[in-house]
């Protein structure tokens, strides 16, 4: 039987005689298993494909996740999370491993697909593990503290830029923009066209401007989730944290019901096979209509199946014991390679040298997370779980950032709110600078 456990667990054990264990295998085994592990990188034996690839980054996510997790203090603010993100890339950075490492994670990211079945798995799990009650709800309110985020965020920009020397305007352009516009392929790329063509310039010269701030922006994502996570812990005013929860109301009939099956192989395989199929059937939606992301379409398509009924409860509770499933045994995993993969040190280093704009991107990502969660608050959201979604989720890189923040709150069943806020939140700011384009620009 497959028990479920939150993601950040590191010592929990199948062997209760176990004092000391990581992802559930005693410790000496496991330092057997690293070790083994750490070999076979440094020797570069080990071909790009899935099988080693998923190998290597559970075992290096296990170890980190239960280093940052063991430190006091630390781990209450997603310490786990956050040294799976960090560590790997400074390895490559300082040349400390091997620079294929980065290449078999860059594969296991970008070339099997491995994002996107995380990423679609806890959405749909999330989504139909939820109330019919809470889905519709949250929906029709979300969009309060998405807006607010936004606004917050210009605002706060303008008076950054202006206060740094930078400019207003040019803030507005050149970090809010980017910073909110939903991750680098979704955002930051056809914002350079739209500048470009505006201004008569070169969208390849705009996108190296706009590039290392979605880079940076997404680290202070990820460490501000990790501040509001455990900040949550300790202020118990019954507005602030909701522990995951989106809506204040305590009312037992927006809670999703209990599962009429326990949690067994055959269920996580059911999930399994729902999660693939609405994939599936979002890549054909999106290939007629690509106007949508894909993503936006896998949120349709759960949505209706579950606002209409449509599946059997069962089949619902499979999906989120799927989706349940990848948050305790894959997450770590999908940090580490995105961190080895798709983490370029340089250029955040390169943008944190220059103090104007770092206090700029700082003070603009704080903006829109208080605004989304002040928002939040006023339209019944605790303030932690909306100033994340709409707020920390407009201002990330996008699907992998979400997953980062997410995982550094403590809060991935949180993930179907963060894709819209960042592929629809993305699609507004897109209008917004097209719009702001010619005046500013």
């Amino acid at each position: 039987m497959i028990n479920k456990a939150p993601v950040i667990d590191a010592q929990r054990s199948s062997n209760p005689d176990t004092k000391v264990s990581i992802a559930g295998i005693p410790i000496l085994y496991f330092t057997v298993f690293l070790v083994i592990s750490l070999i076979a990188v440094y020797t570069e034996v080990l071909p790009n494909n899935i099988a080693t690839g998923l190998a290597i980054t559970m075992v290096l996510g296990a170890a980190l996740n239960y280093v940052g997790t063991v430190i006091p203090a630390f781990g209450m603010f997603g310490g786990g999370a956050i040294l799976c993100l960090v560590v790997p890339a400074l390895l490559l950075y300082f040349n400390l491993i091997p620079q294929s490492f980065g290449e078999l994670s860059s594969h296991l990211f970008n070339e099997t697909g491995y994002a996107d079945l995380v990423v679609v798995g806890i959405v749909v799990g999330s989504l139909l593990g939820m109330s019919r009650s809470v889905l519709i709800k949250v929906g029709a309110r979300f969009f309060v503290p998405l807006v607010s985020g936004i606004v917050t965020a210009f605002i706060v920009g303008y008076i950054m830029g202006a206060l740094t020397g930078i400019g207003g305007a040019k803030a507005m352009m050149l970090i809010v923009g980017p910073l909110m516009g939903g991750g680098l392929a979704a955002g930051a790329v056809p914002m350079s066209e739209i500048y470009a063509s505006a201004s008569d310039g070169d969208a390849g010269t705009y996108l190296e401007q706009l590039t290392p701030v979605v880079i940076l922006a997404n680290m202070v994502c990820i460490l501000l989730a990790g501040v509001l996570n455990g900040l949550g812990k300790k202020v118990r005013h019954h507005k602030f944290s909701g522990e995951g929860r989106m809506l204040r109301r305590n009312d037992k009939s927006l809670k999703a019901a209990a599962p009429d099956v326990a949690v067994t192989l055959r269920s996580v395989t059911i999930g399994l096979l729902v999660s693939g199929v609405v994939y599936v059937f979002a890549l054909a939606l999106a290939a007629a209509i690509p106007a949508l992301h894909m993503y936006i379409w896998v949120i349709l398509i759960v949505v209706a199946l579950k606002v209409f009924n449509l599946l059997p409860k069962f089949m619902e509770m499979g999906a989120q014991d799927w989706s349940d499933f990848i948050t305790y045994a894959l997450t770590p995993s999908v940090l580490v390679a995105l961190s080895a993969g798709l983490m370029d040190i340089d250029a955040i280093v390169g943008i944190a040298s220059n103090p104007a704009y770092l206090i700029t991107i700082v003070a603009v990502v704080i903006a829109a997370a208080a605004g989304a969660g002040i928002a939040g608050v006023l339209v019944g959201f605790y303030f932690v779980e909306s100033s994340v979604s709409a707020g920390l989720g407009m201002a990330d890189m996008g699907g992998s950032g979400d997953l980062a923040v997410l995982s550094a709150s403590e809060r991935l069943h949180l993930m179907p709110f963060l894709q819209i806020a960042s592929r629809i939140g993305g699609l507004l700011m897109l209008l917004t600078v097209s719009a702001l384009a010619p005046i500013f620009l």
